[in-house]
C-alpha cells in the first residue's frame, strides 16, 4: 500500500503524437534487428506487461503497471507518454515512459525502460534513449530527469552520452526481497537510485542557500549542468522570516518500506513535524527516509543542520526540476549502505564517495553524542 499525501491537480494535456522511427540493429553474432519505435497505442496494454512480468516476474516497484487499464487511463491522460519498440512480427520488444509532474514539478523522467530478454544484446536501449529525448526536447519542460538504478550502469552510461550528469543519490529506496531482477545485488539489503539531470527550460537555478561545507561539491554539480546560479553565504544558525509552520508533506511506501518526505518551506516546527513522521514510520528494521530540502528557501541552511543532528546525511541534489531546488538527504535507520558494491560510472563513483564520507560524518557526530 502506497499512502501519498500531497494537493495539486494534474494539468496533462494531449498531444500531437510523435513520428514513428525505424530503427536497425544486429548482435555480436550477427544476428539483425529491425524494430520500430512508436508512441503507444490502444492494444499495447498486454504486451507491456509481459515486457515487465520478462524481467521482474510480479514484483516491479510501479504496481499499477501491471494493470491495463492504469496504463490506458494514463495514456489518455498524457501523464505519461508509453513508447514501446515494435519487431517487425510484431512483438513489442520493450518499453519506456515519459513521465510528467505538473503542477508541482516542471521536469520530465525518462524512465521504465524495459526489454525482453530475447531482444537483449542489440544494443536497442541508446536508440530507444534517443527516441525519448527526442521527444521531451520538443516539449516545455525544465529539465530532462532520471533515476537510474544502481546494480547496472548501463542508463547511467547512455544517459551520461545524452548529456545528463550525475547530481545526487535516493539511497535505500527499495527491499531487495520484494523485487525480482536479473542483475546482483551485492550486499545492499535495499535498492538505491541515482538522480540525472539535463537542463532543457530552465537555465537558471537562481539564488541557493548550501550549507558552507557542501557549497564547493554543489557548486560543481551546477557547472556540470552548465547553468547559472548563485550561492548565497549564509550562517548556520540564521533563521529569516520564517512562516509560523512549515511546508510538508510525506509518501510511505509500506510494501518497500520507504518513506519520502519533501519540505517546500522551512518553519520553526520543522523538527517536530519530522519527528512526528518518525514516530508514526519507526526507522527500524528496513525502514529508510529520504528528505527533499528546499534550497530555495533562505532558511534551508538553518534547517540542513536541524535534521544532521537528527541522523540524516548530505546525498547530492536534485535541481532544475521545478521553480525551486532541492537537496536530498537520507537517514538510513538500521540499514546497512555498502556503497562498494553498487555498480556505478566514474562520475557517479566520484559522487558516492563524497556521499560516504557524509555519511561517516554522520555515524562520528551519533558516536560522539552517545558517548
Amino acid at each position: 500500500m502506497i499512502r501519498r499525501e500531497y494537493s495539486g491537480t494534474a494539468l496533462w494535456g494531449r498531444r500531437k503524437p510523435h513520428r514513428a522511427k525505424n530503427v536497425q540493429l544486429a548482435n555480436k553474432e550477427g544476428r539483425k534487428l529491425t524494430v520500430t519505435l512508436r508512441e503507444y497505442r490502444h492494444g499495447d496494454e498486454e504486451s507491456m506487461i509481459a515486457c515487465i512480468r520478462d524481467e521482474y516476474q510480479e514484483t516491479y516497484f510501479k504496481r499499477d503497471f501491471y494493470s491495463p487499464e492504469y496504463l490506458k487511463e494514463e495514456a489518455e491522460s498524457g501523464h505519461i507518454t508509453f513508447l514501446v519498440a515494435q519487431t517487425r512480427a510484431g512483438e513489442i520488444a520493450g518499453m519506456l515512459i515519459l513521465k510528467e509532474f505538473a503542477p508541482e514539478e516542471s521536469m520530465c523522467e525518462i524512465a521504465s525502460q524495459i526489454f525482453r530478454k530475447k531482444y537483449r544484446g542489440y544494443g536497442l536501449a541508446m536508440p530507444f534513449f534517443e527516441y525519448g529525448m527526442e521527444i521531451l526536447s520538443d516539449r516545455d519542460y525544465s529539465a530532462a530527469y532520471c533515476l537510474p538504478v544502481l546494480f547496472h550502469d548501463i542508463t547511467q552510461r547512455l544517459l551520461y552520452r545524452l548529456g545528463l550528469r550525475a547530481t545526487g543519490f535516493l539511497l535505500n529506496v527499495f527491499d531487495v526481497e520484494h523485487i525480482t531482477h536479473s542483475y546482483q545485488n551485492g550486499r545492499n539489503t535495499k535498492h538505491s537510485q541515482g538522480i540525472q539531470i539535463r537542463a532543457v527550460e530552465k537555465q537558471d537555478a537562481k539564488t541557493v542557500y548550501v550549507p558552507a561545507e557542501h557549497r564547493e561539491f554543489c557548486r560543481s554539480i551546477y557547472k556540470s549542468l552548465g547553468v547559472t546560479y548563485h550561492m548565497a553565504e549564509i550562517q548556520e544558525e540564521c533563521r529569516e522570516n520564517m512562516p509560523p509552520v512549515s511546508g510538508v508533506s510525506h509518501v510511505q511506501n509500506d510494501w518497500q518500506s520507504s518513506l519520502e518526505i519533501r519540505v517546500s518551506s522551512v518553519g520553526p516546527d520543522l523538527r517536530e513535524r519530522i519527528d512526528a513522521l518518525h514516530k508514526k514510520y519507526p526507522l527500524r528494521g528496513r525502514q529508510t527516509a529520504n528528505i527533499l530540502l528546499n534550497i530555495s528557501d533562505s532558511n534551508a541552511v538553518w534547517a540542513y543542520h536541524s535534521l544532521s543532528d537528527m541522523g540524516y546525511f548530505f546525498t547530492g541534489l536534485k535541481p532544475l526540476c521545478s521553480d525551486r531546488e532541492y537537496m536530498v538527504l537520507h537517514h538510513p535507520g538500521e540499514v546497512e549502505i555498502f556503497m562498494e558494491d553498487y555498480v556505478l560510472t566514474d562520475e557517479f563513483r566520484k559522487l558516492a564517495e563524497y556521499t560516504e564520507l557524509c555519511s561517516m560524518n554522520r555515524n562520528e557526530q551519533k558516536n560522539f553524542f552517545v558517548n
